[in-house]
């Protein structure tokens, strides 16, 4: 529809300028007319082609090819990735995640201090973590409302609307250099989340959210940034293919703690029990 309304503008003002030379009286008139009609051109094909680009149907589309299909994604059941996160004062932690669809997200992170463990089902959320003397307490509610998204290991972005997700265009953005769009998502539980998607490959380079800070609840007494409704964001890269035809980045930086997560094994589908996942224990 759009590029019809282009081809009309289009033959309008080329019957406009023809038009122009049969009635101007001299070369200066017709100058000025073509100018003003040319310009008039160049604003209504840059709003359109603005337009288009901003697009919050258009950016999902385009960001669903990329990460091999819509099909491809709604295939995705379960979800494993283990890794090994390099914090900023150089000691390491060894992460592993579960995402098993419309069940469970189950988070542990082994650190030279202890074992953190987050747990969300489409009802509720704990952690536990040396802050809490390994004991799992409940999540509040906006770090719950913020977590809950986490639990479908496909993205918010497939089937958003069957999902009761609502999008909005959000402006651009800027990670690592790269231009990007963002997308603002809605999620029926109340919370939101801020994606920024690369302009030219459209992979998510940028995660952001509010009232995401499990791990300043959990983490040992005197870490920064602990207040639990605290944003986060979380950077993505380094997206590699995997059997399947699946694509995942294999780099994460966590930006409140300035973690750096290098992904060392994925698994899509494999064989994993959610009721014991989805115990807080």
């Amino acid at each position: 529809m759009i590029y019809m309304r282009i081809n009309a503008k289009i033959k309008t003002l080329t019957i406009q300028i023809f038009n122009i030379r049969i009635l101007a009286t001299d070369r200066k008139s017709f100058h000025m007319y073509l100018y003003r009609i040319l310009l008039s051109f160049t604003l209504f094909t840059g709003l359109v082609a603005e337009s288009v680009a901003q697009s919050a149907q258009d950016v999902v589309n385009k960001y669903l090819q990329a990460m091999g299909g819509k099909e491809r994604l709604q295939s995705i059941n379960s979800l494993y990735q283990e890794g090994i996160a390099v914090l900023e004062n150089g000691s390491q932690a060894v992460c592993h995640t579960w995402r098993v669809y419309d069940r469970v997200y189950r988070e542990e992170v082994t650190l030279a201090t202890g074992k953190l463990v987050i747990v969300v089902t489409p009802r509720q959320g704990w952690s536990s973590g040396p802050g809490t003397a390994g004991l799992f307490k409940p999540m509040t509610v906006q770090q719950f409302k913020s977590m809950q998204p986490e639990i479908d290991p496909g993205g918010p972005l497939v089937d958003y609307g069957a999902k009761g997700n609502k999008l909005e265009m959000a402006g651009r953005d800027t990670v690592d250099g790269q231009p990007c769009y963002k997308l603002r998502v809605y999620f029926p539980s109340g919370g939101t989340a801020t994606y920024s998607i690369d302009a030219r490959t459209w992979y998510i380079l940028r995660a952001s959210h509010h009232g995401g800070n499990v791990l300043g609840t959990i983490a040992p007494a005197g870490s920064k940034d602990e207040h639990p409704d605290g944003d986060v964001s979380i950077e993505y890269s380094n997206y590699k293919v995997i059997p399947g035809g699946y694509i995942f980045p294999y780099s994460i930086t966590l930006g409140l703690y300035g973690a750096k997560i290098s992904i060392a094994k994925i698994q899509v589908n494999g064989n994993v029990d959610a009721d014991v996942l989805g115990k807080p224990k």
